[in-house]
């Protein structure tokens, strides 16, 4: 008599279980193409305003260098 309603449960339960993993997949899905987009749209903003622009001194002039601390 118990076995019916322990069945349905256990088969609720997965069916439940299947569909958030199916909406968190989803949601995954939409953030990493968001995200995509999000990264073409900057680097085409970058690269319309110059990309890397040289060092501004004096031309033939190497760059200064950065001191790194060692410890």
């Amino acid at each position: 008599m118990i076995i019916k309603p322990l069945i349905a449960l256990i088969a609720t339960s997965a069916l439940a279980l299947k569909l958030l993993q199916h909406m968190g997949r989803s949601q995954r899905q939409r953030r990493v193409r968001h995200e995509r987009r999000q990264h073409r749209d900057d680097v085409g903003r970058w690269e319309a305003e110059g990309g890397n622009l040289p060092p501004a001194g004096p031309v033939g002039e190497a760059p200064p260098r950065r001191r790194v601390s060692r410890r």
